[in-house]
């Protein structure tokens, strides 16, 4: 089925996306969403971006008040098929995660892979169908309703209040910039009609039409290692058909979002946990995810002189030192 609608909705935040700076240690901050609203602390979930630094160049701004077509869904692809000695030992860029892969997407080939279609789990990567999900439903506006079961999510949360309903849009950039496991809840659960399971049903048929053959949804946010799995050529495949909804495509190549609450007055910002975006050129959106068992995870698209280069690194613990060194490796082998 296609889906070309043109949804209008006026969602009432705001996007500012800086460039250039680079990233130092600590934690990105974000404002309550209602004054008796304290957001929980991050335990055993994602590594934080950092705050840029606010004496570099001014941020960009821009008022999204029309929400951008919905991109047609995108089956029947062929799957990628693997340079020759992509995974030859004397080729590998010597890296610390368990699984890797680069995908050349104009090619649809992949250059680099290493135990790349052993099942792990993904923790936060699992964001991205969920965020594909949503930007493919459209309709930005539309109010979630947050139950009991959604607010009480942990860790890594928003501090979403159980009864309050929120914008689909600021929730979709909550869990893909923040990762904020509430937010994610809340979108699946409203997506599935109220029912999780029906909603791990949806992510799963969307995943067989994409053509990730070794993966199975069975949370909406990543929290689940025992039977919500994937692989590194699975999630590459994943990515690079996200990135063709412009929605989902926005967001994730995002480094600050900040969002206006009308009933408060106030503002809450978010900044994405893909610290690439600021520190290696060329970055254009991605996934970061962690737990104990799933370890470091990360999936970002790089484009240089019309290529695009998708790296995955799953249960890493150095995702920050081996994704450039997958990215520089892949391009090399491309060109």
């Amino acid at each position: 089925m296609l889906l070309a609608i043109l949804v209008i909705g006026l969602i009432g935040f705001t996007t500012k996306v800086l460039t250039g700076s680079s990233e130092a240690g600590g934690s990105s901050a974000t404002t309550a969403l209602t004054a008796s609203t304290v957001a929980a602390s991050a335990v055993d979930q994602e590594p934080q971006a950092t705050t840029a630094n606010s004496a570099s160049a001014p941020p960009k701004t821009a008022r999204d008040n029309i929400e951008l077509p919905l991109a047609p869904l995108v089956e029947g692809r062929p799957a990628p098929t693997y340079m020759a000695g992509a995974k030859a030992m004397a080729n590998q860029p010597g890296l610390a995660a368990g699984s890797y892969v680069a995908l050349d997407v104009e090619k649809n080939e992949i250059v680099l892979a290493y135990d790349d279609t052993q099942q792990r789990p993904i923790a936060s990567l699992t964001k991205m169908m969920t965020g594909l999900l949503t930007s493919e439903a459209g309709n930005l506006a539309h109010m979630v309703t947050v139950s009991g079961t959604a607010a009480g999510v942990e860790p890594n949360k928003d501090g979403l209040i159980i009864g309050n309903r929120y914008p689909r849009g600021i929730l979709l950039y909550s869990a893909l910039l923040a990762s904020n496991n509430d937010s994610a809840a809340a979108l699946g659960e409203d997506l599935g009609g109220g029912n999780y399971k029906r909603y791990y049903k949806m992510m799963n048929m969307r995943a067989k039409a994409l053509g990730l053959t070794d993966t199975r949804y069975a949370s909406s946010s990543g929290l689940n290692d025992a039977t919500n799995y994937s692989t590194a050529r699975d999630q590459s495949i994943m990515l690079a058909r996200a990135l063709e909804n412009p929605t989902f495509a926005k967001a994730v190549g995002t480094w600050r979002h900040v969002v206006r609450w009308n009933d408060t007055g106030g503002t809450h910002t978010y900044e994405n946990h893909n610290k690439m975006l600021q520190t290696f050129p060329g970055t254009i959106g991605g996934k970061t995810g962690f737990t104990t068992m799933a370890g470091g995870c990360l999936a970002v698209a790089v484009r240089r002189g019309g290529r695009t280069i998708i790296g995955v690194v799953l249960h890493s613990n150095d995702i920050w030192g081996d994704m450039p060194k997958l990215i520089d490796a892949a391009f090399k082998r491309a060109s």
